[in-house]
């Protein structure tokens, strides 16, 4: 996508997008290294943050390294398995408003949208401006679609079904998801550093389904971490074959994969471990609104 702008529309336009496109990836990869840290703790409370942090960047850099297969092995397991979470959740919490279920004291219903606290937006419209970087955050890296066509098969076929297929699942498992969310339980019962999911379940008094969601969002942590591995690598070799990126990340493997982008990428990672060792508190939210700007 970084050679199209270039192409399309001038050498400058891509080169800030393919530079711009790497700045956000590796801070997202920040983020979620600190976010493993954080689900982590939902089971050992006393564990440092920081430590799950090394675990995960040397493990999924090694598995960047290995092959592409590798890549797309892991991402495939991990995606079912958030696929089968959230069919899941959305049936079940679809019954519960149905039925007007008990929650955690509360009836579950549509109108629990816009009844709490003074209504839907009840502190004006500044808050939800500031929380539209957690949006934007959330919803990115939809240009991975693109990144991969140059490693598929039939990328004439598989492409345009994949782009298509894309925005009906943001329609269906985000924003579906989402409003059972808000029809479940007050927007008040959330808090940082827990899963949404992990929240309603453990309300529910179902806390091996807790456990299991808690599973599915640290699966998710590491494969948009891991996607982040793979994208940078690519965008930093392709800058680099136009001497816009360090030669070294030009450099690929006997089985085609760019690891001295991947390698780069990782180290930086680290980044994200050091910040959570310094302000486990406030790491995650540091680097969920840097990777916004990047976005």
């Amino acid at each position: 996508f970084a050679n199209y702008a270039s192409d399309y529309l001038h050498p400058v336009a891509g080169y800030v997008t393919a530079w711009s496109n790497i700045f956000q990836w590796i801070v997202v990869g920040m983020s979620e290294v600190i976010a493993v840290g954080q689900y982590m703790q939902y089971w050992w409370p006393d564990l440092p943050t920081w430590i799950p942090g090394v675990i995960v960047v040397v493990t999924l850099a090694a598995a960047n390294l290995a092959s592409v297969k590798a890549f797309g092995e892991f991402e495939f397991w991990a995606a079912l398995l958030k696929v089968v979470a959230l069919i899941s959740f959305i049936v079940i919490g679809t019954g519960m408003v149905l039925f007007g279920a008990q929650v955690q004291g509360h009836t579950a219903a549509v109108s629990n949208l816009w009844s709490f606290d003074g209504g839907f937006a009840p502190h004006g419209l500044l808050p939800m401006v500031l929380v539209m970087q957690g949006v934007v955050f959330a919803y990115a890296s939809i240009e991975m679609v693109g990144t991969a066509a140059g490693e598929a098969q039939n990328p004439r076929e598989v492409m345009p079904k994949a782009i298509r297929s894309v925005i009906y699942r943001i329609i269906f498992f985000y924003i579906g998801s989402v409003l059972l969310l808000g029809m479940l339980l007050p927007y008040t019962a959330y808090k940082a550093g827990e899963s949404p999911f992990v929240t309603v379940f453990g309300s529910m008094g179902y806390s091996w389904i807790a456990d299991a969601m808690n599973v599915v969002v640290l699966t998710a942590a590491l494969s948009s971490c891991n996607s982040g591995l793979y994208t940078t690598g690519r965008v930093l070799r392709s800058l680099a074959a136009a001497g816009e990126a360090p030669k070294f990340t030009l450099l690929m493997s006997k089985t085609h994969v760019p690891y001295g982008g991947i390698l780069l990428t990782a180290s930086v990672y680290f980044l994200g471990v050091i910040l959570n060792y310094y302000l486990p508190h406030a790491a995650f939210e540091i680097a969920l609104e840097t990777a916004a700007v990047g976005i």
